[in-house]
């Protein structure tokens, strides 16, 4: 008996599927609050553009990474859900089309 392969896919999410979908929100008028994680004379900017949000983001994670170097090599486990949570709000704010809000 041969092998058939189905017409139809088992698998109607997939977790790449589901991981897009976590990703897509609407975007916020304020920009992400510090998080426990970074040094408390962290600079949050209030920026209009999307770029300059992702540019700051971006600043704040290497910030982070920063800090994980200077330890020991190891993240503790506050560092890795503020880096998760910095990375989603860079990959919501790239795959906006539309206008940052006023």
């Amino acid at each position: 008996m041969a092998f058939t392969r189905s017409p139809f896919p088992m698998q109607s999410g997939t977790s790449s599927a589901l991981k897009a979908k976590a990703d897509t929100g609407p975007v916020d008028k304020k920009q992400l609050k510090r998080q426990k994680s970074e040094h408390k004379d962290t600079y949050v900017t209030d920026s209009k553009t999307k770029f300059e949000r992702i540019a700051g983001l971006e600043d704040r994670l290497s910030f982070i990474k920063e800090d994980i170097f200077n330890q020991d090599g190891k993240a503790t486990e506050q560092q890795k859900k503020d880096m998760a949570k910095i990375k989603q709000e860079i990959a919501i704010l790239r795959k906006t089309k539309h206008k940052m809000p006023k």
